[in-house]
């Protein structure tokens, strides 16, 4: 009985540690009704480039996206702009669980910090959004991995709205003095999906199921 316990403590956490984040790098990524300032491809660099492929999968600093300032400083973008959409395509169809977000940098206000998603699959396309999930707040850190579960949601097409970044008003008390806030930005964006079965999980499951047997 020890050793059957122990076997599949060890098949499980080799599988959690195989399967411990399987990221979807979108293929590109548009703006509908924002001029970007720094190239919107930064966005989706991918693991290497935009960050870290090792855990805890660390932001790599040096090549942000960010809007221009339609309102110069000090000014709200959104207020001034309104929200700025961003619209990913994943390349296929994927069953999705988390977006992971890398800020833009704690030395300004210019960073998303909530936003809404919706989704469309490969056979709605791009321009028949429905699903939506809403309420997300982002973290300013350009280092730090920002996960943000998703209810489990099938997509090629992910439409991100910024709907508000960090400012706040010069002389308030909260901040406002800090730079920025007149532009939205973000360092990374990608997408984690509910990873298959590891073919050393399936056959540690089948040879579990054959010594039980043989202890019958």
């Amino acid at each position: 009985m020890k050793k059957t316990s122990f076997l599949i403590a060890h098949l499980f956490g080799a599988a959690s540690l195989a399967n411990a984040a399987t990221f979807i790098t979108p293929v590109s990524v548009t703006s509908p009704n924002s001029t970007a300032y720094f190239a919107i491809e930064r966005l989706i660099q991918g693991p290497g480039v935009g960050y870290s492929a090792a855990e805890p999968y660390d932001g790599i600093p040096g090549e942000t996206w960010v809007t221009n300032a339609p309102g110069g400083f000090p000014s709200d973008y959104v207020a001034v702009a309104g929200a700025p959409i961003l619209i990913f395509d994943l390349g296929a169809d994927y069953l999705l669980t988390e977006i992971s977000t890398w800020g833009y940098t704690t030395g300004n206000s210019n960073g998303v910090k909530n936003f809404d998603l919706r989704f469309a699959t490969d056979a709605q396309g791009a321009g028949s959004f429905g699903a939506a999930q809403t309420g997300f707040t982002a973290a300013l850190s350009d280092i730090t991995r920002d996960s943000h579960p998703l209810t489990p949601v099938t997509a090629r097409y992910v439409e991100f709205t910024a709907t508000a970044n960090y400012f706040t008003a010069p002389g308030d008390g909260t901040g406002g003095e800090l730079a920025g806030g007149d532009r939205v930005g973000l360092g990374e964006v990608a997408f984690v999906l509910i990873p298959e079965p590891s073919s050393a999980l399936l056959g540690g499951v089948a040879l579990l199921g054959l010594l039980r047997r043989r202890r019958a």
